[in-house]
């Protein structure tokens, strides 16, 4: 494993050293995309959705549509919330919550693992804001756009329901929930004598001790800024290996955004949109590219589920068949419907 490691970063170091003036602007460049547009868009996101999973309000308001989630997607409201703040989140928000509710036992090992195949995607702000907007410079492109990409995810969800086979899930109990043990002879291992006198005493059960408003905020913000600061960890690192990408690339340039795209999708975008592709392989590469969401998010997710028991091989192989039926469904858009 030390190989491993040595492999994937002593090109690195190299790059560092023997590039300082590139390294430097790439370095630049991962802070600044960070700063301006990782850390305002997900930091909120992070720090209320930390308040609602602690505080325990959320899932049983989501209970109440049980049925909803359960026939429909083949989750609990646990799941439901997992999903629902994963695409409006952006990655790894969707990654970082299965394992979160796992570790609470608020949904089961089962449920995790069907959630993490397709609760980490891309935010509607990034898909819009940044591509659409940004980086195509065409805001019409906004429908077709979501349209596609959405088309994608729905298609997975239902492969991966069918793969799990999620189709009876109970309404109104939670997920991960221990069961009470039925042995009578587990309340005689509470109990103790004191003193002389042979009186019995049981001793009381530690419960956790409840947050007070503050404290739970207070955690919420720390946990927060803790997940936002890795996040812009990996941004960085990756950033620098794009710009060393470019470097091995100089020669082979057909190659360049392919690889920048399977790298790091926000640097990888511009590299597809300034190749010399077709305009139609341009827009379905694209989206499919951002479906799978690059090494940089694997090594994101990879951080957010640590300790969890979720497998990433389990998440690669969603988001590349993700990535894949996201391509036909923009080339079934491109033929059929432009």
């Amino acid at each position: 494993m030390k190989r491993k490691y040595l492999l994937l970063f002593l090109p690195l170091l190299f790059f560092l050293f023997f590039f300082p003036e590139e390294s430097l602007l790439a370095s630049c460049e991962g802070v600044r995309l960070w700063f301006h547009t990782v850390l305002p868009a997900l930091l909120p996101f992070l720090i209320l959705s930390n308040i609602l999973v602690r505080s325990g309000l959320i899932l049983p308001l989501l209970s109440h549509l049980d049925p909803v989630w359960n026939r429909l997607l083949g989750l609990t409201s646990g799941g439901a919330y997992c999903l629902a703040l994963g695409v409006l989140c952006g990655f790894p928000m969707g990654a970082r919550l299965s394992a979160e509710l796992l570790r609470q036992g608020q949904i089961s090992r089962e449920e995790a693992v069907y959630l993490l195949c397709f609760s980490n995607n891309a935010s509607p702000m990034f898909l819009t804001g940044f591509v659409a907007a940004g980086s195509l410079k065409n805001p019409g492109l906004t429908a077709p756009l979501l349209l596609i990409y959405y088309s994608g995810l729905l298609l997975t969800v239902l492969i991966c329901r069918i793969r799990f086979r999620r189709f009876h899930v109970r309404s109104g109990q939670r997920a991960g929930s221990p069961k009470r043990s039925r042995a009578p002879h587990a309340a005689l291992h509470s109990v103790s004598y004191e003193g002389r006198s042979g009186t019995l005493k049981t001793p009381k059960k530690e419960t956790p001790h409840p947050l007070s408003l503050g404290e739970l905020i207070d955690v919420s913000i720390m946990d927060g800024f803790d997940v936002i600061l890795r996040l812009g960890g990996y941004i960085i690192l990756f950033t620098i290996y794009s710009a060393m990408l470019a470097k091995l690339c100089a020669f082979a340039p057909a190659l360049h955004p392919a690889a920048a795209m399977l790298l790091e999708i926000t640097t990888g975008t511009g590299a597809v949109l300034a190749s010399g592709w077709e305009p139609g392989f341009q827009f379905a590469f694209l989206l499919s590219g951002i479906a799978f969401g690059g090494l940089s998010t694997l090594a994101q997710t990879s951080g957010m589920i640590r300790g969890s028991g979720l497998k990433l091989g389990t998440y690669f192989r969603a988001k590349l068949l993700q990535g894949l039926l996201t391509f036909a469904a923009a080339y079934f858009w491109l033929f059929f419907v432009v």
